[in-house]
């Protein structure tokens, strides 16, 4: 993915929160006026459906060493 060029990334800075929300809460309105649905997710699930290639174990974390 391309980095930001330096000039978006300071028009972004330059619009307040406010006016995202009202521009998002515009964008929405349009959807659904369109027939777009929007889906609740349920918590923990993540959309990608199972990526192939081998499951790589999580090793235990390691003790410390015991000094005498």
């Amino acid at each position: 993915m391309a980095k930001p060029s330096r000039s978006s990334i300071q028009a972004n800075a330059a619009v307040p929160t406010a006016e995202h929300q009202r521009i998002i809460a515009e964008k929405t309105a349009a959807f659904l006026a369109g027939g777009g649905e929007i889906q609740q997710i349920p918590k923990g699930v993540s959309g990608y459906s199972k990526l192939g290639g081998p499951q790589v174990p999580v090793a235990a974390p390691a003790r410390a060493a015991r000094t005498t």
